[in-house]
């Protein structure tokens, strides 16, 4: 029963996170994705070290307007954001193994 619980809360939580990039998106599509993504840890108190190493862990360039994002790209970007904020210590040491993505 307390797992049920625990599996609602964090999707939960990655599904308001992928709500609210999702909006912003739609809402203000030439803003910068730094921008986008500052307002949503704001509104949602995601950790900024998340949003920083989730940024540079998928090489993905803050300045690149959130529009230009597709769907596949921001679930990719929130799933990294969640995983940061929420696992740190399995984060880190994700983050110490080589990439299995070509170079």
């Amino acid at each position: 029963m307390i797992r049920s619980l625990l599996r609602r809360l964090v999707h939960s939580e990655l599904d308001d996170l992928l709500n609210a990039l999702t909006t912003a998106q739609y809402l203000s599509p030439h803003e910068p994705l730094s921008a986008s993504l500052a307002r949503t840890a704001d509104a949602l108190g995601v950790c900024p070290q998340a949003v920083n190493q989730a940024l540079a862990w998928l090489a993905v360039d803050p300045a690149t307007p959130i529009g230009r994002l597709r769907r596949t790209e921001l679930m990719q970007l929130a799933r990294s954001i969640h995983r940061f904020w929420r696992h740190p210590a399995g984060a880190e040491a994700a983050a110490a193994q080589p990439s299995e993505r070509p170079s």
